[in-house]
């Protein structure tokens, strides 16, 4: 496992800055979503385990765009 995500996708919105990263685990994949405001970095979501990589993105950038 790793702490470095697979893909990173960045949506900014006004005062905030919304990411979202894709990582590998043992048993698959999952995905965060952060938010950035006032230099402040705070998780608005994480995923259960995902069975593919291309799953996890499309739930991450979902959520981050919907975060927007």
């Amino acid at each position: 496992m790793t702490d470095t995500p697979l893909d990173v996708f960045e949506i900014g919105a006004g005062r905030s800055f919304i990411f979202g990263g894709v990582y590998a685990a043992n048993d698959g994949f999952f995905a965060e979503v952060h938010e950035q405001k006032n230099g402040h970095i705070r998780r608005i979501a994480k995923s259960n385990g995902m069975p593919s990589r291309e799953v996890a993105v499309a739930w991450m950038t979902q959520r981050c765009q919907a975060g927007a």
